[in-house]
């Protein structure tokens, strides 16, 4: 696994409060709108979520862990789930119980929730369970608690691609990496094999894995290696290159499927 760094936040705060602010502003800077429906049908999550989730029904319940704007769960309940969202910013979980009144959103720190033993029949969590220094374990101890027997588990977690092995193996240090002093954890990145074995040692038999997000990746390769800005003209190049991109080097992100054991 890799280590990704961001700069300092207030060193008075937690890890769960530090989390709870950087997603409050995160869900800020875009004004709190959430992707419409359509949008998600488009993304590789949905695809692999269609393929491998138990088939909805009343009673079907499915966990979002770092729900976000609540997207996810909308759209599940649309397909006939019954979804629960969790996420770490107070503020958001505030406001998307005020405008859904009849469904479930909870603050709470996925690594220790409130819900019961074999709750869940699927549970689907989107770039979340990396972000704790002491690694992924907890998140999946207690996906593995809330899950029923044979539940099903779909996470997403950045990729340690081929591209960034070679740049670390080069000693290549970005403009923008802060100083050792600037420093605090930020996420953890894995390789297929390390996402595989996480899933093993935890109680899941892994179903799939794969990278996804080349596009993504290309992009944040023109920016990093060429100074290419982010903007239309960057995400435009990575569309027309990602057909030819190989995920193994440029994808920015793995999900893994797997089931309770």
């Amino acid at each position: 696994m890799r280590a990704d760094y961001s700069i300092k936040s207030d060193p008075r705060l937690n890890e769960q409060d530090r989390l709870d602010n950087h997603w409050t502003e995160n869900w800020n800077k875009i004004d709190n709108q959430r992707s419409s429906q359509w949008r998600i049908k488009l993304r590789p999550e949905y695809k692999i979520v269609r393929k491998y989730a138990p088939q909805p029904g009343a009673g079907v319940r499915v966990l979002d862990g770092g729900c976000g704007l609540g997207e996810w769960c909308i759209l599940l309940k649309d397909l006939g789930y019954e979804p629960y969202g969790l996420d770490l910013s107070t503020p958001t979980v505030q406001a998307l119980r005020e405008e859904f009144p009849d469904m479930y959103f909870v603050r709470e720190d996925i690594r220790k929730t409130s819900f019961e033993d074999n709750f869940f029949d699927l549970y689907i969590s989107w770039g979340t369970f990396e972000h704790f220094e002491n690694g992924l374990q907890d998140c999946f101890k207690e996906a593995h608690r809330v899950l029923k027997p044979n539940g099903t588990l779909i996470i997403s977690v950045p990729f340690y691609n081929s591209r960034l092995k070679t740049l670390d193996a080069e000693n290549v240090i970005s403009d923008n990496e802060p100083s050792q002093a600037e420093k605090e954890f930020y996420q953890w990145r894995l390789e297929r094999g390390e996402l595989r074995d996480e899933f093993e040692v935890n109680g899941f038999s892994t179903q799939h894995i794969e990278p996804i997000y080349t596009r993504e990746g290309l992009n944040r390769h023109m920016h990093h290696k060429y100074g290419v800005p982010y903007g239309r003209l960057s995400r435009l190049t990575a569309l027309a290159l990602s057909p030819l991109a190989s995920p193994e080097k440029h994808a920015h992100m793995l999900i893994g499927v797997a089931t309770k054991r």
